[in-house]
């Protein structure tokens, strides 16, 4: 690619066909995706996903020069999702990685960007490597969770599927189910579970984990809080008790 080439027009092919990758159809089609803002960008060449680079003359110099296209502030612009653009994108390829023998985290049909890129965040510092999404949990590649994630996705291993199919398959596999209600009887101390390979399972935000997904649990947690209050935010939840796991290890 020609390291000099600069774009003006919105209305340039190559920005077209970005463009589109803003649908959730055409990312899945084509497996790529987009993420703005230079540590994005940063952990994403990192990470070895990099298709093209597009930024600002501000960052000529700055990024591999062989990937990057300059754009003009109108074209930032266009392509940005925030009110202020970051002025520098990345189209990145999907990078599937396989499962391993760490913790999962199970998602229960998470519906909130914020919450899901929260989550992630803290999966990657607490130990949880693996990411187990419900078909109706919001699209992980979705431009607020990439955000919110501050690119610790890159590091993670994702899998979307029917959740009851696969948590059957991690039992198989020796990992302990451990559910998030606040109304079942089989809770357990975290303490006992010392060096057990456990998979976490968070609810909807307002429906919690569903009958379903209950049923496959083989025992439940529940934080203990001020009685004043009656739940947490599934992230915070979710976040303090994958600490706890961590910690107990």
């Amino acid at each position: 690619m020609n390291k000099l080439e600069k774009i003006t027009s919105v209305k340039n092919t190559k920005i077209l066909e970005i463009l589109e990758l803003k649908k959730i159809r055409i990312q899945k089609q084509e497996k790529k995706y987009i993420v703005e803002g230079f540590n994005l960008v940063q952990e994403a060449m990192k990470n070895g996903v990099v298709e093209l680079i597009l930024g600002t003359k501000k960052y000529l110099g700055l990024i591999d020069e062989e990937k990057f296209i300059e754009i003009t502030d109108n074209v930032s612009n266009k392509l940005s999702d925030l009110t202020n653009t970051q002025e520098i994108f990345a189209v990145c390829n999907f990078k599937p990685k396989d499962f391993n023998d760490s913790n999962v985290l199970v998602l229960d049909d998470i519906q909130d960007p914020g919450n899901l890129g929260t989550l992630i965040r803290s999966a990657y510092a607490f130990g949880f490597e693996n990411i187990l999404c419900s078909e109706k949990t919001v699209w992980i590649y979705n431009q607020k969770v990439l955000r919110a994630t501050q690119g610790n996705h890159f590091q993670l291993n994702f899998k979307i599927g029917i959740l009851e199919e696969e948590m059957k398959k991690l039992k198989e596999n020796n990992f302990i189910i451990l559910g998030t209600s606040l109304n079942l009887d089989n809770n357990i101390d975290i303490t006992t579970l010392k060096d057990k390979k456990i998979a976490l399972v968070l609810g909807n935000e307002g429906q919690g984990v569903s009958e379903s997904i209950k049923n496959i649990c083989d025992y439940n947690i529940v934080l203990k809080t001020n009685r004043n209050v009656d739940s947490l935010n599934v992230s915070v939840a979710g976040s303090i008790i994958m600490n706890n796991i961590y910690s107990n290890n």
